[in-house]
Protein backbone atom coordinates (compact mmCIF):
# COMPACT_ATOMS: atom_id res chain seq x y z
CA UNK A 1 0.00 0.00 0.00
CA UNK A 2 3.04 2.08 0.54
CA UNK A 3 2.93 2.58 -3.16
CA UNK A 4 -0.54 3.72 -3.86
CA UNK A 5 -0.19 6.64 -0.85
CA UNK A 6 0.74 9.76 -2.87
CA UNK A 7 -2.56 11.82 -1.90
CA UNK A 8 -5.30 12.26 -4.26
CA UNK A 9 -3.09 10.67 -7.49
CA UNK A 10 -3.97 7.13 -5.84
CA UNK A 11 -7.24 7.08 -7.64
CA UNK A 12 -5.48 7.50 -10.98
CA UNK A 13 -3.04 4.58 -10.07
CA UNK A 14 -6.18 2.50 -8.74
CA UNK A 15 -8.32 3.11 -11.78
CA UNK A 16 -5.63 2.37 -14.59
CA UNK A 17 -5.00 -0.55 -12.29
CA UNK A 18 -8.77 -1.29 -12.96
CA UNK A 19 -8.92 -0.46 -16.28
CA UNK A 20 -6.08 -3.01 -17.13
CA UNK A 21 -6.75 -5.91 -14.91
CA UNK A 22 -10.52 -5.85 -15.71
CA UNK A 23 -12.38 -3.10 -17.62
CA UNK A 24 -10.23 -3.50 -20.84
CA UNK A 25 -10.90 -7.24 -21.04
CA UNK A 26 -15.39 -6.78 -20.68
CA UNK A 27 -16.59 -8.44 -23.69
CA UNK A 28 -19.85 -7.19 -25.59
CA UNK A 29 -21.25 -8.56 -28.82
CA UNK A 30 -20.91 -5.78 -31.17
CA UNK A 31 -21.37 -5.71 -35.16
CA UNK A 32 -17.95 -4.90 -36.08
CA UNK A 33 -16.04 -1.61 -37.11
CA UNK A 34 -14.11 0.80 -36.19
CA UNK A 35 -13.24 3.58 -33.29
CA UNK A 36 -16.35 3.64 -30.85
CA UNK A 37 -18.07 1.11 -33.06
CA UNK A 38 -16.03 -1.01 -30.60
CA UNK A 39 -17.34 -1.54 -26.97
CA UNK A 40 -13.67 -2.18 -25.83
CA UNK A 41 -13.13 0.85 -27.16
CA UNK A 42 -15.97 3.00 -25.25
CA UNK A 43 -14.99 1.24 -22.26
CA UNK A 44 -11.24 2.71 -22.79
CA UNK A 45 -11.96 5.97 -22.83
CA UNK A 46 -14.97 5.90 -19.96
CA UNK A 47 -11.72 4.70 -17.91
CA UNK A 48 -9.89 7.74 -19.44
CA UNK A 49 -12.73 10.09 -18.77
CA UNK A 50 -12.59 8.99 -14.49
CA UNK A 51 -8.68 9.20 -14.81
CA UNK A 52 -8.99 12.93 -16.54
CA UNK A 53 -11.62 13.79 -13.75
CA UNK A 54 -9.51 12.28 -10.92
CA UNK A 55 -6.66 13.93 -12.41
CA UNK A 56 -8.76 17.22 -11.49
CA UNK A 57 -7.82 16.61 -8.00
CA UNK A 58 -3.90 16.28 -8.64
CA UNK A 59 -3.62 19.59 -10.35
CA UNK A 60 -1.32 22.20 -8.14
CA UNK A 61 -0.53 25.87 -8.53
CA UNK A 62 2.80 24.60 -9.88
CA UNK A 63 1.59 23.03 -13.82
CA UNK A 64 4.25 20.49 -14.26
CA UNK A 65 5.64 19.97 -18.46
CA UNK A 66 7.86 18.59 -20.17
CA UNK A 67 9.51 19.52 -23.91
CA UNK A 68 8.15 17.05 -25.51
CA UNK A 69 4.99 18.08 -24.31
CA UNK A 70 4.95 20.97 -26.14
CA UNK A 71 6.41 18.72 -29.02
CA UNK A 72 2.98 16.91 -28.61
CA UNK A 73 0.66 19.38 -28.14
CA UNK A 74 1.78 21.64 -30.86
CA UNK A 75 1.70 18.73 -33.20
CA UNK A 76 -1.63 17.98 -32.09
CA UNK A 77 -3.00 21.35 -32.56
CA UNK A 78 -1.39 21.86 -36.34
CA UNK A 79 -3.15 18.19 -37.30
CA UNK A 80 -6.39 20.01 -36.23
CA UNK A 81 -5.90 22.82 -38.81
CA UNK A 82 -7.36 20.80 -41.84
CA UNK A 83 -10.28 20.00 -39.84
CA UNK A 84 -11.30 23.78 -40.79
CA UNK A 85 -10.66 23.84 -44.56
CA UNK A 86 -13.67 24.61 -46.40
CA UNK A 87 -13.48 22.02 -48.96
CA UNK A 88 -13.60 19.11 -46.05
CA UNK A 89 -16.90 20.38 -44.74
CA UNK A 90 -18.64 17.41 -46.19
CA UNK A 91 -16.61 14.97 -44.77
CA UNK A 92 -15.19 16.13 -41.59
CA UNK A 93 -17.71 14.82 -38.89
CA UNK A 94 -15.97 11.62 -40.04
CA UNK A 95 -13.27 12.84 -38.31
CA UNK A 96 -14.04 13.89 -35.49
CA UNK A 97 -13.66 11.27 -33.63
CA UNK A 98 -10.28 10.70 -34.54
CA UNK A 99 -9.33 14.11 -33.76
CA UNK A 100 -10.77 14.53 -30.03
CA UNK A 101 -9.10 11.05 -29.54
CA UNK A 102 -5.59 12.67 -30.38
CA UNK A 103 -6.68 15.79 -27.87
CA UNK A 104 -7.59 13.51 -25.09
CA UNK A 105 -4.65 11.66 -25.16
CA UNK A 106 -2.78 15.05 -25.23
CA UNK A 107 -4.47 15.98 -22.30
CA UNK A 108 -4.05 12.48 -20.70
CA UNK A 109 -0.26 12.60 -20.91
CA UNK A 110 -0.61 16.17 -19.33
CA UNK A 111 -2.22 14.90 -16.20
CA UNK A 112 -0.15 12.10 -15.97
CA UNK A 113 2.30 14.79 -15.53
CA UNK A 114 0.69 16.30 -12.60
CA UNK A 115 0.56 13.36 -10.48
CA UNK A 116 4.18 13.14 -10.16
CA UNK A 117 4.87 9.48 -9.52
CA UNK A 118 7.99 8.39 -7.76
CA UNK A 119 9.91 5.77 -9.64
CA UNK A 120 8.28 2.99 -7.70
CA UNK A 121 5.07 4.15 -9.05
CA UNK A 122 5.65 4.86 -12.55
CA UNK A 123 6.85 1.44 -12.65
CA UNK A 124 3.88 0.02 -11.47
CA UNK A 125 2.08 1.71 -14.04
CA UNK A 126 3.98 -0.74 -16.65
CA UNK A 127 3.41 -3.21 -14.31
CA UNK A 128 -0.23 -2.80 -14.62
CA UNK A 129 0.51 -2.55 -18.79
CA UNK A 130 2.17 -6.14 -18.35
CA UNK A 131 -0.66 -6.99 -16.32
CA UNK A 132 -3.20 -6.06 -19.27
CA UNK A 133 -1.00 -7.96 -21.98
CA UNK A 134 -0.83 -11.11 -19.74
CA UNK A 135 -4.28 -11.25 -19.81
CA UNK A 136 -5.07 -10.50 -23.03
CA UNK A 137 -2.49 -13.18 -24.52
CA UNK A 138 -4.27 -15.94 -21.96
CA UNK A 139 -7.48 -14.97 -23.91
CA UNK A 140 -6.05 -15.47 -27.18
CA UNK A 141 -4.53 -19.12 -26.03
CA UNK A 142 -7.68 -20.06 -24.68
CA UNK A 143 -9.47 -18.94 -28.12
CA UNK A 144 -6.67 -20.63 -29.91
CA UNK A 145 -6.85 -24.12 -27.58
CA UNK A 146 -9.84 -24.09 -25.49
CA UNK A 147 -13.03 -22.93 -26.57
CA UNK A 148 -15.33 -25.26 -28.64
CA UNK A 149 -17.15 -24.40 -31.66
CA UNK A 150 -20.39 -23.35 -30.41
CA UNK A 151 -19.01 -20.75 -27.71
CA UNK A 152 -20.56 -17.30 -25.84
CA UNK A 153 -18.10 -15.34 -27.46
CA UNK A 154 -19.10 -16.46 -31.02
CA UNK A 155 -15.76 -17.04 -32.09
CA UNK A 156 -14.76 -18.76 -35.27
CA UNK A 157 -12.85 -21.64 -34.29
CA UNK A 158 -12.79 -22.81 -38.00
CA UNK A 159 -10.50 -19.71 -38.66
CA UNK A 160 -9.10 -20.18 -35.27
CA UNK A 161 -6.78 -17.29 -35.04
CA UNK A 162 -6.84 -15.48 -31.67
CA UNK A 163 -7.74 -11.93 -31.48
CA UNK A 164 -8.49 -11.49 -27.57
CA UNK A 165 -10.77 -8.40 -27.01
CA UNK A 166 -9.80 -6.91 -30.78
CA UNK A 167 -11.54 -8.76 -33.01
CA UNK A 168 -8.77 -8.02 -35.09
CA UNK A 169 -5.65 -10.66 -35.57
CA UNK A 170 -3.13 -8.05 -36.53
CA UNK A 171 -3.99 -5.46 -33.90
CA UNK A 172 -3.99 -8.28 -31.17
CA UNK A 173 -0.15 -9.30 -32.66
CA UNK A 174 0.82 -6.06 -32.51
CA UNK A 175 -0.41 -5.85 -28.91
CA UNK A 176 1.04 -9.12 -27.86
CA UNK A 177 4.72 -8.06 -29.24
CA UNK A 178 4.64 -5.00 -27.20
CA UNK A 179 3.53 -7.11 -24.18
CA UNK A 180 6.67 -9.26 -24.48
CA UNK A 181 9.05 -6.41 -25.64
CA UNK A 182 7.92 -4.84 -21.88
CA UNK A 183 8.10 -7.85 -20.41
CA UNK A 184 11.69 -8.22 -21.32
CA UNK A 185 12.78 -4.64 -20.32
CA UNK A 186 10.93 -4.82 -17.00
CA UNK A 187 12.64 -7.93 -16.07
CA UNK A 188 16.33 -5.99 -16.01
CA UNK A 189 14.55 -2.76 -14.33
CA UNK A 190 12.89 -3.95 -11.84
CA UNK A 191 14.50 -4.23 -8.24
CA UNK A 192 11.36 -6.24 -6.56
CA UNK A 193 14.07 -7.24 -3.32
CA UNK A 194 12.77 -10.79 -2.10
CA UNK A 195 10.04 -11.18 -4.00
CA UNK A 196 12.48 -10.21 -7.59
CA UNK A 197 12.68 -14.18 -8.77
CA UNK A 198 8.14 -13.63 -9.25
CA UNK A 199 8.84 -10.55 -11.13
CA UNK A 200 11.26 -12.67 -13.27
CA UNK A 201 8.73 -15.73 -13.59
CA UNK A 202 6.08 -13.33 -14.85
CA UNK A 203 8.30 -11.95 -17.47
CA UNK A 204 9.27 -15.02 -18.67
CA UNK A 205 5.87 -16.41 -19.01
CA UNK A 206 4.73 -13.98 -20.31
CA UNK A 207 7.81 -13.34 -22.72
CA UNK A 208 7.46 -17.20 -24.06
CA UNK A 209 3.58 -16.85 -23.90
CA UNK A 210 3.42 -14.04 -26.43
CA UNK A 211 6.27 -15.13 -28.66
CA UNK A 212 3.97 -18.87 -29.14
CA UNK A 213 1.10 -16.35 -29.99
CA UNK A 214 2.83 -13.98 -32.36
CA UNK A 215 3.93 -17.18 -34.59
CA UNK A 216 0.41 -18.47 -34.46
CA UNK A 217 -1.38 -15.15 -35.35
CA UNK A 218 0.57 -15.17 -38.19
CA UNK A 219 0.47 -11.58 -38.59
CA UNK A 220 3.60 -9.97 -40.21
CA UNK A 221 2.88 -6.50 -38.83
CA UNK A 222 3.52 -8.06 -35.13
CA UNK A 223 5.79 -10.73 -36.48
CA UNK A 224 8.35 -7.33 -38.05
CA UNK A 225 7.54 -5.38 -35.15
CA UNK A 226 8.12 -7.76 -32.51
CA UNK A 227 11.87 -9.05 -34.50
CA UNK A 228 12.83 -5.21 -34.54
CA UNK A 229 11.77 -4.50 -30.79
CA UNK A 230 13.62 -7.90 -30.00
CA UNK A 231 16.91 -6.86 -31.72
CA UNK A 232 16.78 -3.52 -30.49
CA UNK A 233 16.26 -4.76 -26.76
CA UNK A 234 18.02 -8.05 -26.37
CA UNK A 235 21.76 -6.21 -26.42
CA UNK A 236 20.25 -3.88 -23.41
CA UNK A 237 19.15 -7.19 -21.38
CA UNK A 238 22.52 -8.43 -21.97
CA UNK A 239 24.88 -6.26 -20.90
CA UNK A 240 22.69 -4.97 -18.68
CA UNK A 241 21.91 -9.21 -16.55
CA UNK A 242 24.47 -9.59 -14.16
CA UNK A 243 25.01 -13.18 -14.41
CA UNK A 244 25.74 -15.44 -17.28
CA UNK A 245 23.04 -17.85 -16.29
CA UNK A 246 20.72 -14.95 -16.47
CA UNK A 247 21.80 -14.20 -20.01
CA UNK A 248 21.95 -17.68 -21.53
CA UNK A 249 17.98 -18.07 -19.43
CA UNK A 250 16.92 -14.88 -21.67
CA UNK A 251 18.00 -16.18 -25.02
CA UNK A 252 16.63 -19.84 -24.15
CA UNK A 253 13.36 -18.11 -23.38
CA UNK A 254 13.35 -16.26 -26.61
CA UNK A 255 14.52 -19.46 -28.76
CA UNK A 256 11.66 -21.78 -26.66
CA UNK A 257 8.45 -19.18 -27.62
CA UNK A 258 9.75 -19.06 -30.99
CA UNK A 259 10.23 -22.74 -31.24
CA UNK A 260 7.59 -23.56 -29.67
CA UNK A 261 5.15 -21.31 -31.28
CA UNK A 262 5.92 -22.78 -35.34
CA UNK A 263 5.60 -26.92 -33.95
CA UNK A 264 1.90 -25.38 -32.76
CA UNK A 265 1.46 -23.34 -35.65
CA UNK A 266 2.51 -26.33 -38.00
CA UNK A 267 0.00 -29.27 -36.24
CA UNK A 268 -2.72 -26.63 -36.94
CA UNK A 269 -4.62 -25.54 -40.01
CA UNK A 270 -3.59 -22.12 -39.78
CA UNK A 271 0.07 -23.35 -41.31
CA UNK A 272 -1.33 -23.59 -44.58
CA UNK A 273 -1.58 -19.51 -44.78
CA UNK A 274 2.17 -18.75 -43.90
CA UNK A 275 3.50 -18.72 -47.27
CA UNK A 276 0.63 -16.61 -48.85
CA UNK A 277 0.58 -14.60 -45.06
CA UNK A 278 4.47 -13.69 -44.76
CA UNK A 279 4.84 -13.79 -48.54
CA UNK A 280 3.08 -11.27 -50.57
CA UNK A 281 1.56 -7.57 -50.16
CA UNK A 282 -1.28 -8.54 -52.12
CA UNK A 283 -3.68 -5.93 -52.04
CA UNK A 284 -2.20 -3.43 -49.84
CA UNK A 285 0.28 -3.03 -52.44
CA UNK A 286 -2.36 -1.64 -54.88
CA UNK A 287 -4.03 0.31 -52.39
CA UNK A 288 -0.71 2.07 -51.36
CA UNK A 289 0.10 3.12 -54.91
CA UNK A 290 -3.33 4.56 -55.68
CA UNK A 291 -3.41 6.19 -52.19
CA UNK A 292 0.20 7.69 -53.08
CA UNK A 293 -1.37 9.18 -56.49
CA UNK A 294 -4.15 10.43 -54.80
CA UNK A 295 -1.52 12.41 -52.34
CA UNK A 296 0.20 14.20 -55.39
CA UNK A 297 -2.54 15.33 -56.44
CA UNK A 298 -3.75 16.69 -53.55
CA UNK A 299 -0.55 17.97 -51.82
CA UNK A 300 -0.66 20.90 -50.56
CA UNK A 301 -4.42 20.96 -49.16
CA UNK A 302 -5.23 16.66 -48.79
CA UNK A 303 -8.84 15.53 -49.67
CA UNK A 304 -10.33 16.52 -46.84
CA UNK A 305 -10.53 15.11 -43.45
CA UNK A 306 -12.66 12.12 -43.41
CA UNK A 307 -12.73 12.26 -47.11
CA UNK A 308 -10.21 9.14 -48.09
CA UNK A 309 -13.08 6.74 -48.66
CA UNK A 310 -14.51 8.43 -51.58
CA UNK A 311 -11.61 10.14 -53.33
CA UNK A 312 -9.71 7.02 -53.02
CA UNK A 313 -12.79 5.28 -55.24
CA UNK A 314 -12.48 8.11 -57.60
CA UNK A 315 -8.89 8.26 -57.70
CA UNK A 316 -9.09 4.57 -58.41
CA UNK A 317 -11.52 5.23 -61.40
CA UNK A 318 -9.47 7.78 -62.65
CA UNK A 319 -6.16 5.56 -62.96
CA UNK A 320 -8.52 2.61 -64.26
CA UNK A 321 -10.28 4.77 -66.90
CA UNK A 322 -6.64 6.21 -68.19
CA UNK A 323 -5.69 2.70 -69.23
CA UNK A 324 -4.29 0.59 -65.78
CA UNK A 325 -5.39 -2.77 -64.30
CA UNK A 326 -8.30 -3.48 -62.84
CA UNK A 327 -7.37 -3.04 -59.23
CA UNK A 328 -8.48 -5.37 -55.97
CA UNK A 329 -10.55 -2.59 -54.81
CA UNK A 330 -12.65 -4.35 -51.56
CA UNK A 331 -15.77 -2.44 -50.51
CA UNK A 332 -15.45 -0.31 -47.40
CA UNK A 333 -12.06 0.90 -47.49
CA UNK A 334 -12.04 3.33 -45.08
CA UNK A 335 -8.22 3.90 -44.62
CA UNK A 336 -5.33 3.07 -46.80
CA UNK A 337 -3.84 0.18 -44.61
CA UNK A 338 -1.24 2.77 -43.69
CA UNK A 339 -2.25 5.76 -40.60
CA UNK A 340 0.42 8.38 -41.74
CA UNK A 341 -0.83 7.69 -45.65
CA UNK A 342 -4.15 8.42 -43.96
CA UNK A 343 -3.38 12.01 -42.59
CA UNK A 344 -1.37 13.10 -45.61
CA UNK A 345 -4.08 11.65 -47.64
CA UNK A 346 -6.86 13.87 -45.58
CA UNK A 347 -4.76 16.60 -44.72
CA UNK A 348 -2.18 17.38 -47.03
CA UNK A 349 1.46 19.37 -46.79
CA UNK A 350 0.19 20.42 -42.73
CA UNK A 351 0.03 17.13 -41.42
CA UNK A 352 3.60 16.28 -42.82
CA UNK A 353 4.53 19.68 -40.79
CA UNK A 354 3.24 18.26 -37.69
CA UNK A 355 4.66 14.42 -38.01
CA UNK A 356 7.79 16.38 -38.82
CA UNK A 357 7.88 18.60 -35.25
CA UNK A 358 6.20 14.78 -33.25
CA UNK A 359 9.14 13.33 -34.87
CA UNK A 360 11.47 16.27 -33.42
CA UNK A 361 9.70 16.46 -30.20
CA UNK A 362 10.89 12.21 -29.97
CA UNK A 363 14.30 12.76 -31.03
CA UNK A 364 15.06 15.94 -28.45
CA UNK A 365 13.33 13.07 -26.00
CA UNK A 366 15.39 10.87 -26.90
CA UNK A 367 18.93 12.47 -26.86
CA UNK A 368 17.73 12.98 -23.46
CA UNK A 369 18.05 9.19 -22.41
CA UNK A 370 21.19 7.29 -22.02
CA UNK A 371 22.20 5.68 -25.09
CA UNK A 372 20.68 1.79 -23.63
CA UNK A 373 17.09 3.69 -22.32
CA UNK A 374 16.91 4.88 -26.27
CA UNK A 375 17.35 1.75 -27.21
CA UNK A 376 14.29 0.58 -24.81
CA UNK A 377 12.49 3.25 -25.80
CA UNK A 378 12.75 2.83 -29.30
CA UNK A 379 12.48 -1.13 -28.83
CA UNK A 380 8.98 -0.75 -26.31
CA UNK A 381 7.23 1.33 -29.49
CA UNK A 382 8.42 -0.21 -32.16
CA UNK A 383 5.57 -2.98 -32.68
CA UNK A 384 2.94 -0.53 -32.27
CA UNK A 385 4.60 2.43 -34.80
CA UNK A 386 5.61 -0.65 -37.20
CA UNK A 387 1.74 -1.52 -37.06
CA UNK A 388 1.28 1.93 -38.17
CA UNK A 389 2.55 1.70 -41.60
CA UNK A 390 0.65 -1.73 -42.31
CA UNK A 391 -2.78 -0.81 -40.29
CA UNK A 392 -4.82 1.51 -38.59
CA UNK A 393 -4.18 0.39 -35.22
CA UNK A 394 -4.91 3.69 -32.98
CA UNK A 395 -8.23 4.00 -34.92
CA UNK A 396 -8.69 -0.03 -34.18
CA UNK A 397 -7.82 0.10 -30.66
CA UNK A 398 -7.76 3.02 -28.44
CA UNK A 399 -5.71 0.97 -25.72
CA UNK A 400 -2.93 0.79 -28.12
CA UNK A 401 -2.72 4.91 -28.15
CA UNK A 402 -2.91 4.89 -24.55
CA UNK A 403 -0.16 2.45 -24.12
CA UNK A 404 1.60 4.67 -26.30
CA UNK A 405 1.38 7.70 -24.43
CA UNK A 406 2.20 5.59 -21.20
CA UNK A 407 5.47 4.72 -22.32
CA UNK A 408 6.09 8.13 -23.43
CA UNK A 409 5.46 9.72 -20.56
CA UNK A 410 7.20 7.07 -18.22
CA UNK A 411 10.95 7.60 -20.45
CA UNK A 412 10.32 11.51 -20.70
CA UNK A 413 9.29 11.56 -16.55
CA UNK A 414 12.28 9.00 -15.72
CA UNK A 415 14.86 10.22 -17.43
CA UNK A 416 14.06 13.53 -19.07
CA UNK A 417 15.77 16.54 -18.84
CA UNK A 418 13.59 19.43 -20.00
CA UNK A 419 10.94 19.87 -16.86
CA UNK A 420 9.09 23.13 -17.09
CA UNK A 421 7.41 24.55 -14.16
CA UNK A 422 4.59 27.24 -14.63
CA UNK A 423 2.69 28.70 -11.90
CA UNK A 424 -0.88 29.41 -12.92
CA UNK A 425 -4.31 28.89 -10.79
CA UNK A 426 -5.40 25.50 -10.21
CA UNK A 427 -9.32 25.87 -10.58
CA UNK A 428 -9.16 26.68 -14.08
CA UNK A 429 -7.76 23.17 -15.01
CA UNK A 430 -9.62 21.76 -12.24
CA UNK A 431 -12.84 22.82 -14.03
CA UNK A 432 -11.76 21.63 -17.27
CA UNK A 433 -10.60 18.23 -16.35
CA UNK A 434 -13.79 17.73 -14.47
CA UNK A 435 -15.90 19.01 -17.60
CA UNK A 436 -13.99 16.70 -19.65
CA UNK A 437 -14.20 13.50 -18.00
CA UNK A 438 -17.58 13.90 -17.05
CA UNK A 439 -18.63 14.51 -20.39
CA UNK A 440 -16.20 11.31 -21.55
CA UNK A 441 -17.96 9.73 -19.09
CA UNK A 442 -21.64 10.01 -19.51
CA UNK A 443 -21.08 10.13 -23.83
CA UNK A 444 -19.27 6.82 -23.04
CA UNK A 445 -21.33 5.12 -21.08
CA UNK A 446 -24.61 5.83 -22.86
CA UNK A 447 -22.82 5.00 -26.07
CA UNK A 448 -22.11 1.42 -24.59
CA UNK A 449 -26.42 1.44 -23.96
CA UNK A 450 -27.15 2.07 -27.40
CA UNK A 451 -24.17 -0.06 -28.68
CA UNK A 452 -26.20 -2.96 -26.78
CA UNK A 453 -29.58 -1.61 -28.30
CA UNK A 454 -28.29 -1.60 -31.70
CA UNK A 455 -26.97 -4.83 -31.78
CA UNK A 456 -30.00 -6.92 -30.35
CA UNK A 457 -32.04 -5.29 -33.21
CA UNK A 458 -30.18 -6.11 -35.65
CA UNK A 459 -29.22 -9.93 -33.77
CA UNK A 460 -33.51 -9.96 -34.00
CA UNK A 461 -33.74 -9.59 -37.61
CA UNK A 462 -34.96 -5.80 -37.36
CA UNK A 463 -38.18 -6.88 -35.74
CA UNK A 464 -38.37 -4.57 -32.59
CA UNK A 465 -38.61 -1.13 -33.93
CA UNK A 466 -38.38 -0.25 -29.92
CA UNK A 467 -34.87 -0.77 -29.54
CA UNK A 468 -33.69 2.58 -32.29
CA UNK A 469 -35.64 4.68 -29.96
CA UNK A 470 -34.64 3.12 -27.14
CA UNK A 471 -31.34 4.42 -27.28
CA UNK A 472 -29.74 6.49 -24.82
CA UNK A 473 -27.02 8.54 -26.86
CA UNK A 474 -28.42 9.22 -30.41
CA UNK A 475 -24.78 10.72 -31.87
CA UNK A 476 -23.43 7.34 -31.05
CA UNK A 477 -23.42 4.77 -34.05
CA UNK A 478 -25.43 7.56 -35.93
CA UNK A 479 -25.11 6.29 -39.35
CA UNK A 480 -26.13 2.80 -38.76
CA UNK A 481 -29.14 3.93 -37.14
CA UNK A 482 -30.29 6.48 -39.57
CA UNK A 483 -29.82 3.72 -42.21
CA UNK A 484 -31.93 0.90 -39.84
CA UNK A 485 -34.81 3.73 -40.02
CA UNK A 486 -34.50 4.79 -43.49
CA UNK A 487 -33.90 1.53 -45.02
CA UNK A 488 -37.17 0.17 -43.53
CA UNK A 489 -38.56 3.46 -44.65
CA UNK A 490 -37.52 2.97 -48.35
CA UNK A 491 -39.10 -0.72 -47.81
CA UNK A 492 -42.40 0.87 -46.93
CA UNK A 493 -41.88 2.90 -49.65
CA UNK A 494 -41.33 0.79 -52.70
CA UNK A 495 -44.27 -1.41 -51.86
CA UNK A 496 -46.36 0.83 -51.50
CA UNK A 497 -45.24 3.08 -54.27
CA UNK A 498 -44.94 5.92 -52.12
CA UNK A 499 -43.08 8.83 -54.61
CA UNK A 500 -42.52 10.95 -51.44
CA UNK A 501 -41.22 8.12 -49.68
CA UNK A 502 -38.55 7.82 -51.83
CA UNK A 503 -37.82 11.29 -52.57
CA UNK A 504 -36.97 11.50 -48.47
CA UNK A 505 -34.99 8.63 -48.45
CA UNK A 506 -32.97 10.05 -51.54
CA UNK A 507 -32.50 13.44 -49.76
CA UNK A 508 -31.14 11.45 -47.18
CA UNK A 509 -28.97 9.09 -49.15
CA UNK A 510 -27.43 11.47 -51.37
CA UNK A 511 -25.18 13.39 -48.98
CA UNK A 512 -24.86 9.88 -47.37
CA UNK A 513 -23.06 8.22 -49.89
CA UNK A 514 -20.90 11.62 -51.15
CA UNK A 515 -18.83 10.84 -47.55
CA UNK A 516 -19.77 7.04 -47.36
CA UNK A 517 -19.93 5.50 -51.01
CA UNK A 518 -20.51 1.78 -49.68
CA UNK A 519 -21.73 -0.50 -51.91
CA UNK A 520 -24.64 -1.64 -49.75
CA UNK A 521 -26.15 2.35 -49.66
CA UNK A 522 -25.01 2.93 -53.43
CA UNK A 523 -27.49 -0.24 -54.25
CA UNK A 524 -29.99 1.17 -52.04
CA UNK A 525 -29.79 4.42 -54.03
CA UNK A 526 -30.06 3.28 -57.08
CA UNK A 527 -33.09 1.06 -56.33
CA UNK A 528 -35.09 4.36 -55.46
CA UNK A 529 -33.83 6.29 -58.54
CA UNK A 530 -35.11 3.14 -60.63
CA UNK A 531 -38.43 3.22 -58.40
CA UNK A 532 -39.19 7.02 -59.17
CA UNK A 533 -38.41 6.70 -63.15
CA UNK A 534 -35.02 8.65 -62.84
CA UNK A 535 -33.64 5.90 -65.19
CA UNK A 536 -31.00 8.45 -67.76
CA UNK A 537 -29.81 9.42 -63.66
CA UNK A 538 -29.49 5.97 -62.35
CA UNK A 539 -27.63 5.26 -65.80
CA UNK A 540 -24.70 7.69 -65.01
CA UNK A 541 -24.43 6.90 -61.26
CA UNK A 542 -24.27 2.94 -62.41
CA UNK A 543 -21.90 3.88 -64.98
CA UNK A 544 -19.42 5.69 -62.22
CA UNK A 545 -19.63 2.59 -60.04
CA UNK A 546 -18.85 0.32 -62.51
CA UNK A 547 -15.14 1.98 -62.86
CA UNK A 548 -14.90 2.48 -59.09
CA UNK A 549 -16.13 -0.68 -58.32
CA UNK A 550 -15.07 -3.22 -61.44
CA UNK A 551 -15.60 -6.62 -59.11
CA UNK A 552 -19.21 -5.47 -57.73
CA UNK A 553 -21.81 -7.53 -60.18
CA UNK A 554 -24.66 -5.57 -58.62
CA UNK A 555 -23.80 -2.24 -60.45
CA UNK A 556 -23.57 -4.28 -63.86
CA UNK A 557 -25.62 -3.80 -67.05
CA UNK A 558 -27.57 -7.15 -66.30
CA UNK A 559 -28.15 -6.24 -62.45
CA UNK A 560 -29.66 -2.86 -63.17
CA UNK A 561 -31.77 -4.77 -65.63
CA UNK A 562 -33.34 -7.09 -63.10
CA UNK A 563 -34.15 -4.18 -60.59
CA UNK A 564 -35.91 -2.74 -63.70
CA UNK A 565 -37.85 -5.98 -64.74
CA UNK A 566 -38.72 -6.89 -60.62
CA UNK A 567 -39.67 -2.87 -60.72
CA UNK A 568 -42.50 -3.42 -63.30
CA UNK A 569 -43.52 -6.94 -61.99
CA UNK A 570 -44.05 -5.34 -58.76
CA UNK A 571 -41.73 -8.08 -57.16
CA UNK A 572 -40.05 -6.90 -53.87
CA UNK A 573 -36.53 -5.71 -53.88
CA UNK A 574 -33.68 -6.32 -51.60
CA UNK A 575 -32.86 -3.39 -49.56
CA UNK A 576 -29.94 -3.65 -47.74
CA UNK A 577 -29.69 -2.21 -44.06
CA UNK A 578 -26.19 -3.05 -43.48
CA UNK A 579 -23.04 -0.59 -44.40
CA UNK A 580 -21.09 -2.80 -45.47
CA UNK A 581 -20.64 -6.80 -45.66
CA UNK A 582 -18.38 -8.56 -43.32
CA UNK A 583 -15.02 -8.02 -44.37
CA UNK A 584 -11.43 -8.90 -42.29
CA UNK A 585 -11.86 -9.28 -38.24
CA UNK A 586 -15.72 -10.34 -39.11
CA UNK A 587 -14.68 -13.31 -40.73
CA UNK A 588 -13.54 -14.85 -37.67
CA UNK A 589 -16.63 -13.80 -35.56
CA UNK A 590 -19.53 -16.06 -36.30
CA UNK A 591 -22.39 -13.64 -37.89
CA UNK A 592 -25.06 -14.80 -36.04
CA UNK A 593 -26.66 -11.44 -37.08
CA UNK A 594 -27.34 -13.19 -40.35
CA UNK A 595 -28.51 -16.49 -39.59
Amino acid sequence: MRVLAVGSSRWMLALFGLLCLLGQHIFMHHLGGVGLALPFNAVTWLFIGAMLAAGAFALRPMLVSSDFWWFLLLGAAILWLPFFYAHAEPTRVQALPRLLGLSGGVLFYLVLQQCRFNASQRRLLLCLLLGLATLQMLFGLVQFFLLPADNWFRFNTRVRLPYGIFMQRNVMSSFVGSGVVLALYLLVVMRAGRARWLMWLWCVLVAVMGIVLVVLLQSRAGLYGLLAGLLLLLPVCWLRLSTWPQRWLLVGMVLLGACAGIVLLLQSDAYKRTLEVYGELGVRYEIWATTLSMIVRHLWLGVGYGGFEPAYYAEAARLLAAGGPIPQMPGGLHHPHNEVLLWLAEGGAITLLAFMLLALGLCRLLLHLPWSERLALLALILPLMGHLMSEYPLGHSSVHWLWLLVVLWFFDSEYGRGRLYYRLPAWPGRALLLTVGLVTMFYMATGLQTTWQLTHFERERFANEERLTAVWNPWFWQDRRELYQHSAELEAALAEGDQSGLQAYLAWSTPMIARLPRSSLLHNHLVALLALGREQEAQTLAERLRLEYPHARQFSVVSLAAIKARLAAGEALKVHRHLSEPVGSATYYQNWYFE
